[in-house]
Order: structure tokens, then C-alpha cells, then sequence
């Protein structure tokens, strides 16, 4: 009997967890815009002047602590990119997840731990098309193909590049997917269509 309790209360739990989790996600992508936009006035053909801008707001705009996180990664302090990220997660943007996963996949600064790059990407991926990306490779590695596909395409009708690219391979090799040169082809245009760019609308690389 009381096992049986036991086990629905940690079930009412994790329901209230995942509510809680998309409940906070929703409102973030309500509110973000605005915040995407300010951090976008920052942009400037000089990096330096760019960076000045984004630590000058970075103190209420989680996106200007994400460029700031991702820049500093790129220069190879991964003390900074981590710490930035991460509060850039804790104000709210689940964007990121994908940055901080690849930190602990590729032992950035800190020890190799998959499982919490995956755990990153898995609470995102049904909000953001570059956490879905990544973990297909994750799902298609443990042979969850119909998962991988379905994360794939997802990531790639929301302008993410590589996913587009790679969506063209499959195609076009039958890996994983029966062949179609058509679908391999328009793929690939819309590979090549730089129009829209999802990693740059939010990373603003």
C-alpha cells in the first residue's frame, strides 16, 4: 500500500515538474521578442563594439547573456561561457539548453557527461529547433530512426542549416530513409536559401 502511494506521488510530481517546465517556457516565448529585438539593436559589423553592447544590457536580457556565453566559448573561456549561459537559462531562455549541452558533451571546461547534454537537449526540443537538431543524432545513434527523423524535420522547416543539409544527405544516400532525390534536392535549396537562419536569428552568429 504504501509503495503504491509511494509511486503516485512521484508521478503527481513529475506532472507538476513537466507543467511547471511548460508552463515557464510559454511565458518566456510570450515575453522574448521584445527581448530578442533589443538585444538585435546591438548588432554591429564591429565584434568588439557588439560584445560592449550586449554586456551593457546583459543584466536584463537573457539573449545578450547567451551572445556573451557563446562569444566567450569561442575565445576559449569556457569559466565565462558557462557561467553566462547559465544565466541565461535561469532568466528564463531554454535557448540555452543546446549551448550548454555541447559545452558537456565536448568537456568544455568541465567532465564529458552525455547524460546531461542529452537531459539539456531533451527538455527543449519540442520548443527549439537547435536542441531538436543535436539530438537526433542522439536518437538516430540508439537507433530510434522515426524519433531522429521526426526531430530533423522539425529543425529544418524552422530554417536551422545544418539540419536542412543533412536532411538532403539522408535523402539523397537512402541512410536511414528511403531515397528521394527530389526531397534531397529541395532540401538542399533550402540549404542555400540564407534568408532565414535560425541559429543566427538567436545566437546572432
Amino acid at each position: 500500500m504504501l509503495k503504491t502511494i509511494s509511486s503516485s506521488f512521484a508521478l503527481t510530481t513529475l506532472c507538476l515538474l513537466a507543467l511547471t517546465s511548460c508552463s515557464s517556457h510559454n511565458e518566456f516565448l510570450k515575453a522574448s521578442s521584445n527581448e530578442l529585438q533589443i538585444a538585435d539593436d546591438c548588432r554591429n559589423t564591429n565584434k568588439h563594439l557588439e560584445m560592449d553592447c550586449y554586456d551593457l544590457i546583459s543584466y536584463k536580457n537573457s539573449f545578450a547573456q547567451l551572445r556573451l556565453g557563446l562569444n566567450a566559448q569561442l575565445r576559449g573561456d569556457f569559466t565565462e561561457a558557462i557561467q553566462r549561459l547559465n544565466i541565461s537559462k535561469q532568466k528564463g531562455n531554454f535557448y540555452a539548453n543546446a549551448a550548454l549541452a555541447d559545452i558537456y558533451k565536448n568537456g568544455f571546461g568541465v567532465a564529458v557527461n552525455n547524460d546531461e547534454a542529452v537531459k539539456l537537449l531533451e527538455d527543449t526540443k519540442e520548443i527549439d529547433p537547435i536542441a531538436a537538431y543535436r539530438l537526433s543524432f542522439y536518437y538516430l545513434d540508439k537507433n530510434k530512426v522515426e524519433d531522429a527523423l521526426e526531430l530533423l524535420n522539425y529543425a529544418a522547416k524552422n530554417d536551422v542549416k545544418a539540419a536542412q543539409q543533412e536532411l538532403s544527405k539522408l535523402y539523397l544516400n537512402g541512410e536511414f530513409i528511403e531515397r528521394n532525390t527530389d526531397k534531397s534536392s529541395y532540401w538542399q535549396e533550402q540549404y542555400e536559401d540564407t534568408s532565414a537562419n535560425f541559429a543566427n536569428k538567436i545566437y546572432g552568429i
